[in-house]
């Protein structure tokens, strides 16, 4: 893929060579909670696999395929990419990715991706065994059964298509920014049990209890929701243990895989907060193999229509946040994360919503020990009505994607709110079942807020179905451009309309802000796309959303610039300066509908894409610091 992704961008100047250093560095570590311990092995199969890309449009992914075909995979490619990286203005390539690759496999065994984007269909020893319809960037699992003999090297061929499509990809619907394919997060294989009369704990998610004498505050007890590893029923001996304290046993009754222990005391419980993040730990075992879950002692809430957090209320904010760099696309490299975060306090932020789709584990680990109030959601910008009526196959995948999502995040105790359709067809009446559906499936966490970003406003017709209302809005931007008095006359209005109809509800601006080239830093006016206007627009959305009580959080659009849709590379790149690392824009095509995404970018961050700071991220970060 290395050899590839150097030959499709060519010779063409410091974009390129920059962007194919980048791509060199380590690939993302599979470092991330939950671990696993005892019995239980293991492996992560990241690494070197063998690759091929077939980028026919009339390929049919679905059809019988045979993995032995000659020339499938000649090439390498390092496990997690994507494989669509290339520089903005330039399309990356839609088709089909071929992966191979060995394994030992030592009786029954799971094999987890944590993200396989967008359509996955996989291969062991040519046998089709499992595929995934429900969006490519939330993890899911499917199992193996015991090979003969039970100790066997196998091989393991994925096919990964990142083609829009309603059939396979029924989830990605489009949205305004560039969804990346291929093996984009790790994967892993799990050992099990081989004995049927034994189950494994899968999953064990905590939620803590509030006190009954403290409105909103952890109570130092927490039940727990397992999961096994199989469909197991019948009496059961668990263990549990919190950090290093000693293993308590219970003796439970499992019914069809699952099984719950109520009201657990914590040992010397710690409360996690924004200010001071206190994380536990607790390991279950059963069987002789654990699974150790981190978590965190706290309640999200809500108070006369303000959030809380352990009871107190909170003012948030904060940044939208694509977890994507331009060389890595949506496989970030450790470091790179840890640039993100470290940019992520500079900036005096609380809060991060990440758009627009589950996140990646390592993002939500970081966010959990930095104290942040972070909001999950859904894959889902240009959901249609007709999609929200589709029962039978999009409404059957976007109903398994929350359920993933949920499992996969749970015990991040960092999550706020958990969200789906961003931007959805919500002022029509006959889209509410879908919102509710959704609700009914995340409401089982007592312990959080549900929403969705919504840029129907005042016309939404399902806000019923929400424990917290949030709008997304570009005054001075998109509408009233140049009235700088806009933000605070959009957003008042909205929140008194808010306040007035729904009054124990928080409001959150989930979505404002303002564009910014970052060559265009000398201007003395303030021109459209100027970094000044920028500023300005930026400045004023903040000042209304911090000065107004009512406003709970706020989340600008967008903490960096990154690549756009598909659509958005039509125009091509700009054209860059010479020898300039990283790169820098000498010119962009702004004429008719290129001066929507200069190119090939949305340039709403207050870091470009390199993340290198625009006069906004200082102000804002000035701002925030006086609002802790």
């Amino acid at each position: 893929l290395k050899l590839t992704f150097c030959l499709q961008l060519g010779a063409n100047g410091a974009m390129y060579r920059f962007l194919v250093a980048r791509f060199l560095v380590a690939i993302a570590s599979h470092d991330f909670w939950p671990h696993y311990g005892g019995r239980r092995e293991v492996t992560s199969l990241d690494g070197e696999w063998l690759f091929g890309f077939n980028a026919s449009k009339d390929l049919d992914v679905l059809q019988d395929f045979d993995t032995t075909t000659p020339g499938l995979t000649p090439h390498g490619a390092a496990v997690p990419s994507s494989v669509d990286a290339v520089p903005p203005g330039i399309l990356g390539r839609r088709g089909v990715a071929m992966y191979r690759r060995s394994f030992q496999q030592k009786g029954r065994a799971r094999l987890q991706f944590m993200g396989c984007s967008f359509y996955c269909r996989v291969f062991v020893d040519g046998k089709e065994v499992g595929e995934h319809r429900a969006g490519g960037f939330v993890p899911w699992w499917l199992d193996l059964e015991s090979p003969s003999p039970s100790e066997i090297t196998r091989e393991l061929f994925v096919l990964a298509d990142n083609r829009f499509n309603r059939t396979t990809a029924p989830l990605h619907t489009g949205g305004d920014f560039w969804h990346y394919g291929g093996l984009v997060r790790s994967v892993l294989l799990h050992d099990l049990p081989d004995d049927p009369r034994e189950a494994w704990v899968w999953r064990a998610h905590v939620i803590p209890k509030a006190s009954e004498y403290s409105k909103g505050y952890p109570s130092g007890q927490v039940d727990i929701n397992v999961t096994l590893t199989s469909n197991f029923s019948g009496p059961i001996s668990c263990g549990i243990a919190f950090d290093d304290f000693k293993e308590e046993i219970f003796n439970v009754t499992a019914k069809d895989g699952k099984f719950s222990i109520q009201a657990i005391d914590v040992p010397r419980p710690r409360t996690w907060s924004n200010v001071d993040p206190q994380l536990t730990t607790v390991t279950v075992k059963t069987f002789g193999a654990s699974v150790t879950e981190r978590f965190g002692m706290r309640i999200w809430g809500v108070d006369d229509g303000h959030v809380t957090l352990n009871g107190e209320k909170i003012k948030l904010h904060g940044w939208n946040h694509h977890t994507q760099w331009l060389d890595t696309g949506a496989s970030p490299t450790d470091e790179q994360l840890d640039t993100d975060m470290a940019l992520l306090k500079e900036g005096r932020a609380n809060f991060v919503r990440g758009a627009h789709y589950p996140q990646d584990q390592r993002w939500l680990d970081r966010l959990d020990m930095a104290g942040f109030a972070m909001w999950e959601e859904t894959l889902g910008p240009g959901v249609s009505v007709e999609d929200m009526q589709d029962w039978s196959h999009f409404m059957k995948y976007q109903l398994q994607q929350v359920e993933e999502m949920l499992e996969a995040s749970m015990n991040h105790p960092s999550i706020m709110v958990w969200a789906w359709f961003n931007e959805g067809p919500s002022n029509h009446q006959e889209a509410c079942p879908a919102y509710a559906a959704c609700a009914r499936i995340a409401g089982r966490d007592p312990t959080r807020l549900l929403s969705w970003a919504s840029n129907k406003q005042q016309d939404d017709k399902c806000l019923e179905y929400a424990t917290a209302v949030s709008f997304n809005g570009y005054p001075a931007w998109y509408s009233d451009q140049h009235q700088l008095d806009a933000p605070a006359r959009f957003w008042n209005q909205n929140v008194a309309w808010v306040r007035d109809h729904y009054p124990h509800k928080p409001f959150f601006i989930s979505e404002t802000g303002a564009g910014g080239l970052f060559e265009w830093d000398k201007n003395t006016t303030d021109a459209y796309w100027t970094l000044k206007y920028q500023q300005e627009v930026i400045d004023r959305d903040v000042d209304v959303a911090l000065g107004n009580e009512n406003v709970s959080g706020l989340t600008l659009w967008h903490f960096f610039d990154f690549k756009g849709n598909d659509g958005a590379q039509a125009c091509g790149p700009c054209h860059y300066k010479p020898d300039t690392q990283p790169p820098l824009c000498a010119w962009y095509n702004m004429t008719g509908s290129c001066g929507r995404r200069p190119g090939g970018l949305n340039h709403k961050g207050v870091v470009d894409a390199y993340r290198r700071k625009k006069p906004s991220f200082e102000s804002v970060k000035a701002k925030y610091g006086r609002n802790p």
